[in-house]
């Protein structure tokens, strides 16, 4: 049937007593204010239940209806198709008696889509009939559950093996550290002052540059933030030499994109239902919004509790089947195949976004589109931005205090600073936005590495793209306020950034290649200095202590440079870090929070303690993934005592 002679959607529903004229009037208006279509836009308002809906399109359409789960699609020949495929056009084959295919479609059956099937089935003889999206969705879950787990668990590894932390640290890697240990152990036999001198001057050293290229990243995102008022005028001008808007760069409610989310959710049952909370009051049209809810097989709680709360239409559980490794970038890389938007977030179970977050990625979306095309064509293409982080729960004790403004730092000024350094920036494990496209062809998450998401961050500059930094918008997380799930978090981040800095430096000289000489080494002082220095920090501790005690009761005497090295680090680094770390988070939290900064020397040694765990469980369990509990100060959160005004 022609297109144009279709009876239309709403007069059927009303026809059929599935919605009243009020109903549809009031849809009607929603789409033409947000756009969307009128289907999702009727199911969202409450107007109809998503099956009598498909029905009724059925009966549009002039085909019949059929339920998946009643009657399940011929695996093998769905095998046949590959599954982000079927899931991306809307439909799949059902069952195929000679040269015929019948096939089951969520989307109206056009010529178009007649055309697409027939090249991929070698057949023109197709017959169409309808279901809903939800149970295409079900139906690819359930036949391509092998393939599906493969993808998301193997894939990467066995395709770009050089890219992924499954083979671990390659020969000359491990033989460094032990190398430089044996020699270490002899050293202090044959000569103990000159070894214990060396030893710690390169502790200082190291350490003096972990903290100089933080402070100096913050500077930059600094001196970038008082030159960018000229730049943006600057753009203006050429905007407006090309007879261009400065409005052509921004989107209306009718232009917005789809927008999935992700939600890797595990053992959080006491939580789901805050976390839906929290995501519906995104401002953006719901009818443009998928909620990709992941949940874990073997977590029935979780599962339990989701069903138990009638999750709103916007909102999928997608299931993960078993499997190893059992990790958060797994889950999401499963869910990835079923990701229908333009664009794509990952929140976590405790986040609590800002209801323009998702507004201002598209307008940074496009507005870098829009750059590229009129006013820098060099530039290179922003594939992913990432919001700032920070803690709903930053007063609740000293240690959440200091995780607080750490996070300022990181993401208020060092972030920036990186981004307008055109450096390599290693994304936090939320709120990252991507060009959902692009991440499917990046291969997306390394299941295999514990911060999957510094390691997508370096893989996306090595790859030529760029990652940026919305600092308009941030989201709220609650900080662990308890030290050992603090220890056990941090253990499972410096790990994965040795990882990541293991996988960045197999290949060192195509490491300089892809990224430049700056990029590579900030790979080095920042995802490497970082382990390193939290590692030998107990040595620039306890330079003091050795220097002054050791001289007065053993006699000790060390060489004049490593004292002057050693004192200048102490005081000079530690007051840096903590007048940088002081002034962000001041202006993020204020006094009442930003004094605490004075902590930050004690506050490494909690880190020094992870940092040794970490190097034990890259030894000996190095894909261990250890679960941060949250819902610990749920009651102080709730009361809203944590968010600046």
């Amino acid at each position: 049937m022609h297109v144009d002679l279709l009876p239309q959607l709403g007069d059927l529903l009303v026809a059929e007593g599935l919605i009243t004229a009020e109903d549809l009037e009031r849809a009607v208006r929603t789409q033409e204010e947000k756009g969307g279509l009128l289907g999702r836009t009727l199911i969202l308002q409450g107007s109809v239940k998503r099956r009598p809906l498909y029905e009724t399109l059925a009966k549009q359409w002039g085909v019949p209806f059929v339920d998946l789960i009643a009657d399940p699609p011929d695996h093998q020949l769905v095998n046949m198709l590959h599954p982000e495929l079927l899931v991306g056009q809307g439909w799949i084959p059902l069952r195929r008696k000679g040269d015929k295919v019948t096939i089951a479609t969520s989307v109206r059956p056009t010529e178009e889509l007649l055309d697409e099937a027939s090249a991929l089935l070698g057949t023109r003889r197709i017959k169409f009939v309808a279901t809903t999206d939800w149970d295409v969705d079900q139906a690819v879950a359930e036949a391509c559950r092998e393939v599906l787990l493969y993808e998301s668990s193997e894939l990467h590894a066995n395709e770009h093996p050089s890219e992924s932390a499954k083979l671990g640290l390659v020969s000359w890697q491990k033989y460094i550290p032990v190398t430089a240990f044996v020699m270490v152990v002899i050293a202090m036999f044959a000569s103990p002052v000159w070894a214990l001198s060396l030893l710690l001057g390169l502790a200082n050293a190291v350490f003096l540059m972990n903290i100089s290229f933080k402070v100096l990243a913050g500077l930059r995102a600094g001196v970038v933030r008082g030159q960018k008022q000229q730049w943006e005028y600057e753009k203006v001008l050429a905007r407006k030499a090309r007879g261009i808007s400065v409005q052509d760069a921004t989107v209306d409610d009718t232009d917005l994109p789809t927008y999935t989310i992700l939600l890797p959710v595990y053992k959080e049952a006491n939580i789901v239902q805050k976390l839906l909370r929290n995501l519906g009051n995104l401002d953006y049209p719901s009818s443009k919004i998928e909620i990709l809810l992941l949940l874990e097989e073997d977590d029935t709680e979780t599962l339990e509790a989701a069903k138990a709360v009638s999750p709103p239409e916007t909102v999928r559980i997608v299931v993960v089947p078993s499997g190893d490794p059992q990790t958060k970038p797994r889950a999401c890389n499963y869910g990835l195949t079923f990701a229908r938007g333009e664009f794509l977030v990952i929140y976590d179970a405790e986040d609590h976004p800002e209801p323009g977050q998702l507004r201002d990625s598209v307008e940074a979306f496009r507005r870098d589109a829009f750059e590229r095309e009129f006013v820098d064509p060099t530039q290179k293409r922003l594939v992913c931005v990432q919001s700032a982080l920070n803690y709903e729960n930053a007063d609740y004790n000293i240690l959440t205090r200091m995780f607080a403004i750490e996070y300022s730092y990181w993401f208020d000024s060092m972030l920036p600073g990186l981004d307008q350094s055109n450096l390599p920036i290693p994304l936090g494990g939320t709120s990252n936005h991507f060009d959902t496209e692009v991440l499917r062809q990046l291969g997306a998450w390394d299941p295999y590495n514990v911060t999957e998401d510094a390691d997508l961050g370096l893989r996306v500059a090595a790859h030529g793209y760029r990652v940026g930094v919305i600092s308009e918008t941030t989201t709220w997380e609650e900080a662990a306020s308890q030290v050992r799930p603090w220890i056990r978090q941090r253990t499972r981040w410096i790990k994965g950034y040795i990882m990541t800095s293991g996988v960045n430096t197999r290949h060192p000289i195509q490491t300089v290649k892809n990224n430049g000489f700056y990029g590579s080494l900030s790979i080095v002082a920042l995802i490497m200095g970082t382990p390193l220095a939290f590692l030998l920090y107990p040595l620039v501790l306890g330079f003091t202590a050795i220097t002054y005690v050791g001289v007065q009761v053993i006699g000790l005497h060390l060489p004049s440079w490593l004292l002057v090295i050693g004192t200048f680090n102490m005081v000079i680094s530690n007051t840096l870090m903590i007048g940088a770390s002081m002034y962000v988070s001041r202006k993020r939290y204020g006094m009442r929070v930003a004094i605490f900064s004075l902590l930050l020397p004690v506050y490494w040694v909690l880190h020094s303690i992870a940092a040794y765990r970490a190097v034990f469980q890259i030894i000996f369990q190095p894909h261990k993934w250890e679960k941060t509990p949250h819902g610990l100060s749920e009651g102080y959160i709730s009361a809203g005592m944590g968010v600046p005004e």
